[in-house]
């Protein structure tokens, strides 16, 4: 049996052009306590990434797009938010399945029952709840909060 050595095979992939993939600018930062603050008037390009991502989610009652809206039009009752994924997620985002349910709002100061009123009636939300004290520290990362009741709103869709 004769084998036959096989041509060297060139690298397709090797031949396109690079992927420019541009993501913001992350900063580190810690604080060891909760300031009051107010929230800045531009919103960061981090928050405009996460805010992208849940304007393209859709499933159930829970409308990515007009929830977006609504936040940046309503942009001083928050400091931030985030909607984490799901570990599950590693299985099915190959097929485009993206699996969020709850979205965390780092509520402005002073600003907490207007954006509870919102939430509540805008957002068709199954649950919302707020977080504080020891847990809303710990979601933070800092030592001691300021004000111990109303930090985040947490909403959660089925």
């Amino acid at each position: 049996m004769v084998v036959k050595k096989k041509s060297p095979v060139k690298n397709k992939i090797a031949a396109k052009k690079p992927l420019k993939i541009e993501l913001p600018a992350f900063v580190a930062r810690s604080l060891e306590h909760d300031e009051f603050r107010q929230p800045p008037s531009k919103i960061s390009k981090a928050q405009k990434f996460q805010l992208d991502l849940i304007a393209r989610s859709n499933f159930n009652l829970f409308n990515g797009k007009r929830v977006a809206e609504l936040l940046k039009g309503n942009r001083k009752m928050w400091l931030s938010a985030y909607m984490p994924l799901d570990t599950i997620s590693l299985r099915d985002m190959d097929t485009g399945s993206w699996h969020a349910d709850t979205l965390y709002i780092y509520a402005a100061d002073g600003w907490q029952h207007s954006l509870e009123e919102l939430v509540r009636e805008q957002f068709n939300a199954d649950e919302v709840d707020w977080i504080g004290g020891s847990s809303a520290a710990d979601m933070l990362g800092i030592s001691k909060l300021e004000r111990t009741s109303n930090v985040i709103l947490s909403v959660w869709w089925d």
